[in-house]
């Protein structure tokens, strides 16, 4: 998508009706609309389009986010990125295990988290095929969510997470299809990346989904004008292979602008529609977990660049 073409996509938001309820909203991501795009981005821009909700925007970012990881899923797959296990996310706490008998590739384990899982067709999971040298082997599988031998474990209340479908996941020697184990290394390919896209990529939809509601949600010219700045900037990052220090740096002053274009929120919602306040929750902070990860990022990217940051900066 060039940017051309996103703009004049974004100056014709109003012609999409926004969807408030997360089952309709997930039914248009099957859709000739978006199964059509195979551009990670371009695909997220049409789905938060019509994401009246912020869980819905999250969900497009998320989807969006997993498809430029695995460009290989299908266009009509609802995806989840199953990672955390009882004791974290960290790769040495995944014990979820991938062994292959009689030529069958299989998995066994749990997994907490699982974003989007419960409506999922395709579960794309870490798991360990032992540990070598005192260094847990990784790899990630694409598992189809009819295979047999897995069980969604729905969530106590204390556990839940608005109106984004999520359960943790049980997998007994669930088969794997053999073009489904992927050889990239699980954790420099996919596991280490994701949180960054993702934050990326669910902040920018969660942008367009806003610009979509403008008055509606109370925003005012500049604020949308502001916003039109902050998608581009999204769709700078997303042509860009997101880990060069130049790009990181760009990723740390999006990320950063869009937090204080957040924290205006709440005064605009005052004048928001019932319907939108009771949709988006501007109070909370956003881009919360993996704060210390984005800023060691940060700092490595200076570094590389022969620039330290002072030890107080």
């Amino acid at each position: 998508m060039r940017t051309q073409a996103l703009l004049k996509l974004l100056a014709n938001l109003r012609e999409q009706k926004p969807l408030f309820e997360t089952k309709e909203f997930i039914r248009s991501l099957a859709s000739a609309q978006i199964t059509g795009l195979a551009e990670p981005f371009e695909r997220l821009v049409h789905s938060a389009m019509v994401a009246g909700s912020q869980a819905n925007a999250g969900i497009a970012g998320h989807q969006a986010a997993v498809r430029r990881l695995f460009p290989q899923t299908p266009a009509d797959a609802i995806t989840c990125f199953c990672v955390s296990e009882k004791r974290g996310p960290h790769p040495r706490y995944i014990e979820t295990r991938l062994d292959s008998t009689a030529g069958q590739w299989q998995i066994s384990g749990e997994k907490m988290w699982g974003t989007m899982a419960p409506p999922a067709t395709l579960l794309y999971v870490a798991a360990s095929t032992g540990v070598v040298d005192g260094q847990n082997q990784l790899k990630m599988v694409g598992v189809k969510s009819d295979a047999p031998g897995i069980t969604q474990i729905p969530l106590p209340p204390e556990r839940a997470a608005g109106d984004v479908p999520i359960c943790d996941l049980r997998f007994e020697a669930t088969p794997i299809d053999e073009d489904m184990v992927l050889h990239a290394d699980a954790y420099e390919g996919y596991i280490k990346p994701f949180r960054l896209v993702e934050d990326v990529f669910s902040t920018a939809a969660m942008q367009v989904a806003l610009l979509r509601l403008g008055p509606a949600a109370g925003l005012s010219h500049a604020q949308r004008e502001e916003l039109f700045g902050l998608i581009v900037q999204a769709h700078a990052i997303a042509e860009s292979a997101m880990d060069a220090p130049g790009e990181i740096l760009l990723i740390t002053s999006y990320l950063q602008s869009s937090q204080v274009f957040w924290s205006t929120l709440e005064v605009a919602f005052v004048s928001a529609t019932e319907e939108v306040r009771g949709s988006w929750s501007v109070g909370r902070p956003i881009l919360g977990v993996a704060a210390r990860a984005r800023e060691q990022r940060r700092k490595n990217a200076w570094l590389a660049m022969g620039h330290p940051l002072p030890a107080a900066d």
